[in-house]
C-alpha cells in the first residue's frame, strides 16, 4: 500500500523511518514479549518461586525502612508473605503489556472500527493466555490456573483501555487542530 512508504519526520523535518518501518518493528516487539511470557511460563515451581522471592526482596528493600538488618529469617518470611501478589502483579503487568502491543499491532493492520480492533486485541490476549495457562499443566510443579486467566485478561483489558485513550486524545488534538484551521478561513 501507498501510505507504508510514507516517511515519517523527527521535529527538524529529517525522515526517521516510514509506517511499514514501525509495523515491523511493532510485530517484532509483541513476538518477542510473547516469547517472553511463554519463557516464563517454562519455568519450572522451584525457578518461579526463586524469581518471585528475589522480586519479593527487593519490595522489602524499597519498602521497608532498614530491611536489611533484619534477620535472614524476618527478611525470608517478608518475601514469602508478599509472593503471591508479587507473582499476580506479574501476571497483570507481562498481559498488559501484551494488550498495548496487541493493540498497537491491530490499529496498524486492521481496517475496522477503533472498538472492533480493542475487543479483538482483547480477545486475542485472552486466547494467548489460555494457551500459557495449558503450556504450564506440562511444566514440573506448575499448573493452570482459571485465576489467572481472569488476572491477565484485566492485564490486557488496561492495556487495551490504555491506547484506546492515547488514540481518543490524539483524536480530540487533531480535530482541535482542523477546528481552529477552519476558523482562520
Amino acid at each position: 500500500m501507498y501510505y507504508d512508504k510514507m516517511p515519517l519526520y523527527d521535529l527538524r523535518g529529517k525522515e526517521v523511518m516510514t509506517k511499514r518501518m514501525i509495523k515491523g518493528i511493532t510485530l517484532l516487539l509483541t513476538g518477542l514479549w510473547m516469547i517472553f511470557i511463554f519463557w516464563m511460563s517454562a519455568a519450572s515451581a522451584e525457578e518461579s518461586t526463586d524469581m518471585s522471592l528475589s522480586v519479593g526482596y527487593a519490595v522489602g528493600r524499597i519498602v521497608v525502612d532498614e530491611f536489611d538488618s533484619l534477620s535472614a529469617e524476618a527478611q525470608e518470611e517478608y518475601a514469602e508473605q508478599i509472593d503471591h501478589p508479587v507473582r499476580k502483579t506479574a501476571h497483570f503487568m507481562e498481559y498488559t503489556v501484551l494488550g498495548i502491543l496487541f493493540s498497537v499491532d491491530l490499529l496498524l493492520f486492521i481496517r475496522l472500527t477503533v472498538m472492533s480492533r480493542f475487543l479483538l486485541a482483547w480477545i486475542a490476549g485472552i486466547a494467548y493466555s489460555i494457551t500459557d495457562e495449558f503450556h504450564q499443566l506440562f511444566v514440573s510443579g506448575r499448573s493452570g490456573q482459571l485465576t489467572d486467566v481472569l488476572i491477565d485478561g484485566s492485564g490486557v483489558l488496561l492495556g487495551c483501555i490504555v491506547i484506546l485513550v492515547v488514540c481518543m486524545l490524539y483524536s480530540f488534538k487533531r480535530n482541535k487542530k482542523v477546528e481552529k484551521g477552519r476558523e482562520q478561513f
